[in-house]
């Protein structure tokens, strides 16, 4: 009798621990479930700030220019337009600088092959004196129009070429004759101040002739 109510007894503990045992389980189940749904959190792209990779002031043909060389060639290539206006027509053949930079002295060839001759202000905008014609011969004359006939690039082209070439501030730019070929021939003062000479084909824009000028 003794031995069958130990039996029960145990029986009787068993079961009750039997749900205990089930809950434990769920809980561990659970505690998996809530492990596997909440990830680590994935690590964030590296933010990107969009920048200009523009310069800028660039002279074209990839230099950025300073801001004086910038206005001394904008200043040349109004000089040459107010010329041009103040004749009425014609093709500038030269222009440089005088009294130390305070104004252009400009020619431009009519059509008739002969030169007038205009002062305009530094910076281009206004003329100072003229037109007045120059005195010119017939030999002037021919010469004069065989410039022009063989300039294919204007003033401002030319003067474009030249600070490509050297980087710099055009300060003289004419047509002349060198070996037989019509070529603008200009003088380009670099940011250190040293003037170069440069002389390129009037027709083609090709680069004959690049020096140090050691005399200035």
């Amino acid at each position: 009798m003794q031995t069958t109510t130990k039996t029960t007894a145990r029986r009787i503990a068993l079961l009750s621990a039997l749900p205990l045992v089930g809950a434990l389980a769920l809980a561990g189940c659970a505690g998996d479930d809530d492990r596997d749904d909440t990830a680590a959190p994935a690590a964030s792209a590296p933010s990107v700030t969009a920048t200009d990779g523009g310069a800028s002031g660039s002279t074209g043909s990839g230099r950025t220019g300073s801001g004086s060389d910038a206005a001394g060639n904008d200043a040349l290539g109004a000089a040459a337009e107010t010329a041009r206006e103040a004749v009425g027509s014609g093709t500038v053949t030269s222009i440089e600088q005088e009294a130390g930079g305070t104004s252009w002295e400009v020619l431009v060839v009519t059509a008739d092959g002969n030169e007038q001759e205009v002062h305009v202000a530094a910076d281009g905008e206004r003329t100072t004196a003229g037109p007045t014609e120059d005195t010119t011969d017939a030999e002037d004359v021919a010469e004069n129009q065989r410039f022009v006939d063989a300039a294919d690039l204007s003033v401002e082209q030319a003067a474009s070429t030249l600070v490509e070439t050297v980087p710099g501030t055009v300060t003289e730019l004419g047509l002349d004759d060198h070996a037989g070929t019509v070529v603008w021939e200009g003088d380009v003062r670099d940011d250190a101040g040293t003037k170069h000479s440069i002389r390129i084909d009037a027709g083609s824009g090709e680069v004959v002739t690049n020096t140090v000028d050691t005399d200035d």
